[in-house]
């Protein structure tokens, strides 16, 4: 094929621009590897790291409050991280005034119980009484049993009556002392009493005549104040030692 004149520098530029798209071309192997560790290493960087969700921290339980003073259980309270705060105090009886300083009054009673998950918006209760002897003292909720409306005091015991006075015996009068009859003469003996006779007795009176003797004068004969001679014997038939 034949190229007219006129047109033949239009062809040469031509052929030259084929030789040269066709020998500008190459195939490079690593471009699309770098290509593809860029486009890894961008979407590395475009994802975020996501931290470890910490597990959530276990509500307190309740602590034992029983026989505890109000301020121990403030202790209690703060030594497990539980605030003081969310400690309520109230008298355990009805008919007792809770003081303002309620410190040293020891625990009755809690609520909720030993061992219950004390969540934020759970309040404590303790019933506290002075004394601890007191916590297991109640008639019907009071300390003291008179004032329990309830109560029906018991009736008063009547008096007993006074017994009649009676006029009081009087003491017989005194039998009037015998006298030993006098001798009647003779030698006269003086005894440890003072009185004369003729004999002595062994407790050192003088022998009379059908008077009590001694059992130390058992079996004596003697000379009695009327001048007969006697023996301080036993008769059962009339009364034992007699002088006669």
């Amino acid at each position: 094929m034949r190229i007219p004149r006129h047109l033949a520098p239009f062809a040469l530029l031509g052929v030259l621009a084929l030789a040269g798209c066709g020998g500008g071309t190459q195939t490079d192997d690593s471009a699309p590897a770098a290509a593809s560790t860029a486009s890894a290493s961008a979407t590395a960087s475009a994802t975020p790291t996501v931290a470890p969700t910490p597990s959530p921290t276990p509500d307190p339980a309740m602590p034992v409050l029983h026989s505890k003073t109000y301020e121990e259980a403030r202790a209690e309270f703060t030594r497990q991280d539980i605030s003081p705060a969310r400690l309520t105090a109230a008298a355990q009886h009805k008919d007792v005034a809770l003081p303002r300083d309620h410190g040293a009054w020891y625990i009755c009673d809690a609520s909720p119980g030993h061992g219950t998950r004390l969540t934020a918006a759970t309040t404590v209760t303790v019933k506290l009484a002075e004394d601890f002897s007191d916590c297991t003292t109640s008639f019907n909720g009071y300390l003291h049993q008179k004032n329990d409306p309830a109560y029906t005091p018991p009736a008063p015991k009547p008096k007993p009556t006074a017994a009649p006075r009676t006029a009081e015996p009087q003491a017989p009068a005194p039998a009037p002392k015998k006298t030993a009859p006098k001798p009647a003469g003779g030698s006269m003996i003086t005894c440890s009493d003072g009185k004369q006779g003729y004999a002595c007795t062994s407790n050192g009176h003088p022998v009379v005549d059908g008077q009590f003797c001694a059992k130390a004068d058992r079996g004596r004969t003697l000379k009695a104040t009327n001048r007969t001679m006697v023996t301080c014997s036993y008769d059962p038939s009339i009364t034992p030692y007699r002088w006669q």
